[in-house]
């Protein structure tokens, strides 16, 4: 189950357009727990940097702990997404956004899926510009 959640985030960051490489930097998966985090390279040379950990509850994928890091290619923050619990004054704690001009706000949590639509929305029509 986690091996396919897994391989169900590497399937589509091959079918995105919006990236052009990405290096799995670690993934560790065990009978109900796993771990992974990937760094990959946009098609515009932009940065996203992401790590979860995952543990089965009653038989479904429950994401613990996430980080996406999207940051430009001279390394200023886009925004970053995280459930950290460094916040606990946002309203939505632990659930927050970084925001590129360094404020903090609160966030739904999210999955990647989301993070990569909104990626993708932003990098694709750059390109078409």
């Amino acid at each position: 189950m986690i091996s396919d959640f897994f391989d169900s985030i590497i399937q589509l960051l091959f079918l995105s357009p919006a990236v052009s490489a990405f290096n799995v930097l670690k993934q560790v998966e065990g009978e109900d727990e796993g771990y992974h985090r990937i760094k990959c390279t946009l098609a515009n040379k932009d940065i996203l940097e992401f790590a979860e950990y995952v543990r089965i509850v009653k038989k479904r994928i429950h994401i613990v702990t996430y980080s996406f890091h999207w940051q430009n290619r001279r390394g200023k923050l886009i925004k970053r997404w995280d459930n950290v619990r460094h916040h606990p004054e946002i309203e939505t704690f632990p659930y927050h956004v970084h925001l590129t001009d360094g404020s903090v706000s609160g966030s739904v949590p999210v999955i990647f899926d989301n993070v990569l639509k909104e990626i993708e929305s932003v990098v694709l029509s750059q390109r078409a510009k």
